[in-house]
């Protein structure tokens, strides 16, 4: 073999190994490509992790509103981000902000539909958009009226079993590559997470305003059954006591005259007897839970007949029949409500209880012929009352899966109607679980 032979050979092993260096090399940056993706995918799934336990721990709205804000920022490694909520009226509300955003964002309302955030509500579609100021989706108004100018964004939508609960939002993201794929991926899960976490705040929030509503009720019994002891059994029973030691004295000086004073002391401890059954009634008619609804309410008529005030008239359509105990006991609650509320205020002469099959809906009606009152009156009143009984009826009725109607005004008495259907009536759906009754507060 030459040299020049020898250096040829040379050369090409030289040419091989620089070739399976460059392959080593790009399989070398591939697999550290990888590794350093796998630790941002750790990362980030340890940042939801924190987050998903920081959500857990909290279900007061404002904080948790602001650690998802904060951590959606965080996580994107954008310069701002906010969270936009449905509210009842159908339209988006800056609740939160973070970031370079501006705070006067805070509180501003945007249409479904309007600018990027109100399409993804629309269509419960993510965006991502990293030329935003070209996008025709996109409303400037805001950028004008803050001075912050919005590059890139990206949006998801925040959702609870299909229903909307708002939208979540990140913008300009720190990379000037601006937003990728992977990122809507993860903000999407911490979507879910924040989603599942305001649902549960709000459902907490309601059971905090029920527990509240419950206890607020429960005070209103204690004064009304204090009232109705004061001016009721207990001035009938302090009457009696009276005429015990009038008797006494009678008995000593003219006995003849005992046994009409006895005639009378007898008529005041009957009088006695059925004022705290009336009340006992009133508490908890096991009548109700014995022999239904109509039996029920014909007892309730009966004994506030006796009373002296105005005449009740009950009306109760062949059709009507037994229903689960929750629904006959909310039925009797609203009835026993109304009927109390005309007996009190009303000045009514006459008051007709009716009940009816009307289709697929069963139909209560309270109407009384008494002085009426305004309905936007007493309604915006209530903020400032201690007693719910309008309010009360009306919740009633929502569990029942029905709606109630008052019609009132001025000097043309007053109409209470419930409407229920029958199917809901039948199967007792949304009605509470507890079927004891007692006296709703009296408006």
């Amino acid at each position: 073999m030459n040299a020049a032979q020898g250096s040829a050979e040379w050369l090409a092993r030289l040419a091989e190994l620089e070739g399976r260096l460059r392959l080593l090399e790009r399989e070398y940056q591939s697999q550290r490509q990888e590794l350093r993706a796998a630790y941002q995918e750790i990362q980030i799934l340890s940042g939801l992790q924190d987050v998903a336990l920081a959500l857990a721990s909290t279900l007061e709205p404002e904080p948790l509103l602001r650690r998802i804000v904060s951590a959606a920022m965080e996580l994107m490694h954008a310069q701002g981000s906010s969270l936009l909520l449905l509210t009842e009226r159908g339209d988006l509300v800056f609740q939160v902000v973070d970031g370079a955003v501006s705070r006067q964002l805070v509180g501003r309302r945007l249409k479904v539909g309007e600018g990027i955030s109100g399409w993804v509500a629309q269509t419960g579609e993510p965006a991502l958009v990293n030329d935003v100021q070209n996008d025709p989706r996109f409303s400037r108004e805001a950028d004008a009226d803050t001075g912050f100018r919005t590059e890139s964004l990206l949006c998801v939508p925040l959702e609870f079993q299909d229903r909307l609960l708002g939208v979540l939002t990140v913008v300009n993201k720190t990379d000037p590559a601006g937003f990728e794929p992977k990122d809507l991926k993860w903000l999407k899960a911490l979507a879910a997470l924040a989603a599942v976490a305001i649902e549960n705040s709000r459902l907490y929030n309601r059971l905090r305003e029920e527990r509240d509503r419950v206890l607020i009720a429960q005070e209103e019994l204690r004064k009304k059954l204090a009232r109705d002891l004061h001016d009721g059994p207990t001035q009938t029973v302090s009457t009696i006591v009276m005429q015990i030691e009038f008797l006494k004295k009678l008995l000593e000086r003219e006995p003849e005259k005992v046994a009409a004073e006895l005639d009378r002391l007898s008529r005041s401890g009957q009088q006695a007897v059925h004022e705290m059954r009336t009340m006992l009634f009133d508490l908890r008619p096991l009548v109700l839970e014995t022999q239904g609804l109509p039996a029920a309410l014909q007892l309730f008529i009966e004994r506030h007949q006796t009373e002296g005030r105005a005449r009740l008239h009950l009306h109760l359509d062949e059709g009507v029949g037994r229903y689960p105990a929750q629904v006959e006991g909310a039925v009797f609650s609203i009835v026993q409500e109304a009927v109390n509320n005309a007996l009190k205020h009303a000045q009514a002469q006459n008051i007709w209880l009716r009940l009816r099959k009307k289709g697929e809906m069963l139909v209560v009606e309270v109407e009384d012929d008494g002085v009426g009152f305004s309905l936007e009156t007493v309604l915006q009143a209530y903020e400032n009352r201690e007693r719910f009984g309008l309010l009360s009826m009306r919740e009633r009725a929502e569990l029942l899966g029905g709606e109630l109607t008052i019609v009132s005004a001025p000097g043309q008495g007053t109409t209470v109607m419930l409407h229920i259907p029958i199917e809901h009536a039948k199967e007792g759906k949304g009605c509470p679980e507890d079927s004891s009754v007692g006296p709703a507060a009296v408006s």
